[in-house]
């Protein structure tokens, strides 16, 4: 159903790396959202930058040559920690970008999750890879599922923005990436999940967890404020 939209998606978004001279993980996914380089990704992977660290970008793993090339600086340029979300700027192998939705998503509308998850990064027995680092096992992933719901500010672990449900949960490396429709729209920002556990009579509890997507008017907004003081 997603494959047309996952074949230009998979070239627009990117792992967030952290690097340092002890270690280099991956914090979150961005994507970019304009041909200048600007990107979107979500304000608590920035956050979580370790102390020591830099934010390290490699362009888009696994569908563009990263052997050789050394971490481009990535450049926050706005964070909304309301809204849990950060805009920044790459100034080198920009990825095409992509579009915002301009419908309003339904309730039971078929949507994407992506972005990078679980990220498997070893040292490299090859000198000529990036910083003596394999990073090829780093994957993007992608997880179909519908809208479930709208929710209210301050509703869910009181978070101070407007957000919607999936049906499915996301991966932690995925924070930040977008939520996608039929038409390769961005329709939302992957945030958090919101797990439950519901008792029942024979003593084994269930588990039910579903996704947080950062709605897009919260999306809309942080940009809209973005431009009124750049203008």
């Amino acid at each position: 159903m997603f494959s047309k939209a996952i074949q230009k998606v998979k070239l627009s978004i990117f792992p967030i790396f952290h690097t340092s001279v002890k270690n280099t993980g991956v914090l979150g996914t961005g994507f970019f959202i304009d041909d200048e380089g600007h990107f979107l990704t979500a304000a608590h992977v920035i956050n979580a930058l370790p102390k020591g660290s830099k934010l390290g970008y490699l362009g888009n793993i696994p569908h563009t040559k990263f052997i050789g090339k050394k971490f481009i600086p990535l450049e926050v340029l706005a964070k909304d920690n309301d809204r849990d979300l950060a805009y920044g700027k790459v100034k080198e192998d920009r990825l095409p970008p992509m579009s915002l939705s301009k419908s309003k998503l339904d309730i039971g509308e078929s949507i994407s999750l992506c972005g990078y998850p679980l990220p498997m990064i070893v040292k490299s027995e090859n000198p000529n890879t990036n910083s003596s680092l394999d990073v090829t096992a780093v994957r993007q992933y992608w997880q179909p599922t519908i809208m479930m719901d709208s929710v209210r500010k301050d509703f869910l672990y009181k978070k101070k923005f407007h957000s919607f449900l999936t049906q499915h949960a996301a991966l932690p490396g995925m924070s930040g990436g977008p939520i996608f429709n039929l038409q390769s729209d961005v329709v939302g920002v992957i945030s958090a999940n919101w797990t439950r556990r519901i008792p029942r009579p024979n003593g084994v509890n269930l588990n039910v967890e579903n996704g947080i997507g950062i709605d897009l008017t919260e999306v809309n907004t942080f940009l809209a404020n973005i431009a009124k003081h750049r203008s």
